[in-house]
């Protein structure tokens, strides 16, 4: 009985209890204290094994394949933007790039297309202030499948020729789209101490 007790004591007295540190690493890399050991202070470390060089190679090659497949969707990308400016004269990168992002946007349905109100939409976020019944009229005229909707390619060419151009120079829509992107390319130029002197926070 008196040693349950003086254990009991015991235990009182050596308060805090240690113990080893709680990790989600493996436990050979950490000295009993919870302090990582160095790589070469590991002892009875075993050269790699055959799954370990497999492991490595295939982490290698996946490596290799997921760079290669960044920069091919990046060379085909810019060489898509290049195609869309020759297709609508008078746009530029950041046009096309912020036409983009509003179609993606306003996709609500994620289907890769818009309907007649999502375009109603983009058309309230630029600033258009045409009538309804234009904005319907140039929609369906837009739509050549007669679906109800229409892809992205649909939606450029409607907002590029929604009014048309005049002597080669933008009108209308497709002026405002420009004045947007160059704004948005203004303001992203800026220093954050320009961006509070304009008032933009």
């Amino acid at each position: 009985m008196g040693s349950k007790i003086s254990s009991i004591i015991s235990r009182f007295v050596d308060y805090p209890i240690k113990r080893r540190p709680v990790c989600f690493y493996r436990q050979e890399d950490f000295s009993s204290t919870g302090e990582p050991i160095e790589k070469d202070e590991q002892e009875g470390t075993s050269p790699p094994t055959e799954y370990d060089k497999l492991v490595n190679i295939f982490y290698t090659r996946l490596l290799n394949r997921r760079r290669h497949t960044k920069m091919m969707q990046e060379k085909n990308r810019r060489w898509s933007v290049q195609k869309v400016m020759r297709s609508y004269p008078g746009w530029n990168d950041m046009t096309i790039s912020n036409l983009h992002s509003l179609f993606l946007l306003f996709d609500n349905n994620q289907n890769g297309m818009l309907s007649l109100d999502d375009f109603c939409a983009v058309l309230e976020s630029l600033g258009d202030n045409s009538s309804p019944e234009l904005r319907k009229l140039r929609y369906e005229a837009a739509d050549t499948d007669m679906d109800g909707w229409i892809s992205y390619d649909e939606f450029l060419s409607l907002v590029y020729y929604f009014n048309p151009p005049e002597e080669d120079n933008l009108v209308g829509l497709a002026k405002l789209c420009y004045d947007v992107a160059e704004n948005i390319r203004f303001v992203s130029n800026l220093s954050v101490g320009e961006q509070l002197e304009y008032g933009l926070f």
